[in-house]
């Protein structure tokens, strides 16, 4: 998948019951974009995930874009991750009442005529579909920042916030599989961002035992984070 899809949503700063955050985390944390999935995952049948706490669901329209939702049928607060997707539709299990990408209520079976209420309209969040993975976010507070993979002081290359790699037919796309990690997130960016363990556990790899000396290198601040120049490999 080499296109891009951009999907705003009508989410707020609204705390998920039950959460385990802190609210200062849960609001720190629920504006920036989380990898949920594989484009090819999301399909016509709906995808449960969980981010920060916050239980969703996944489904893919007939025009190909993916819709994040709040987990919950707003009739009987039945997951609606156990129902299917129809007519464009997802469709409660329990009942059938059915949503559409928008996250409006469209369908209620039992009374067809009744009318259907505006506000019987599901939470939905913010989607972006880059380098093909799904992306979501559960605050929408403006554009979101994806990191910069071209060479940052080659003039040849133009920085802009994409891979402009990824849509370029000279190169192969690949998308790596998932891996879980039992472990806090700090403790996970932790280890990509200490370079002092690789002689004690990438010895089999890039690590030299015999050189576990890491010498000082110094670092940039960017808007959305740090280059490290000179770093140790």
């Amino acid at each position: 998948m080499h296109t891009t899809q951009e999907r705003s949503c009508n989410s707020a700063f609204v705390l998920p019951r039950n959460c385990t955050f802190s609210e200062t985390d849960w609001k720190a944390l629920a504006p920036l974009g989380y990898r949920l999935a594989f484009w090819h995952e999301v399909t016509d049948r709906p995808f449960a995930a969980k981010l920060v706490d916050e239980r969703l669901v996944l489904f893919r329209h007939s025009d190909s874009s993916i819709v994040a939702a709040r987990d919950l049928c707003l009739h009987r607060s039945v997951p609606l991750s156990w129902g299917w997707v129809e007519n464009d539709e997802l469709q409660c299990k329990y009942h059938g009442v059915g949503y559409d990408k928008s996250g409006q209520c469209k369908r209620i079976p039992a009374p067809p005529d009744a009318a259907i209420p505006a506000r019987l309209k599901l939470t939905t969040y913010a989607v972006t579909v880059r380098y093909g993975l799904v992306w979501v976010r559960l605050v929408d507070n403006g554009s979101m920042h994806f990191p910069y993979f071209q060479e940052w002081n080659d003039p040849d290359y133009i920085q802009v916030p994409y891979f402009q790699e990824w849509n370029d037919p000279d190169y192969i796309q690949v998308v790596p599989a998932s891996v879980a990690i039992e472990a806090a997130a700090g403790r996970q960016v932790e280890g990509f961002l200490d370079v002092s363990h690789f002689a004690f556990v990438q010895t089999k790899s890039f690590g030299e035992c015999e050189n576990p000396e890491v010498p000082d290198y110094s670092f940039e601040r960017l808007p959305h984070g740090f280059c490290a120049a000179g770093c140790p490999l």
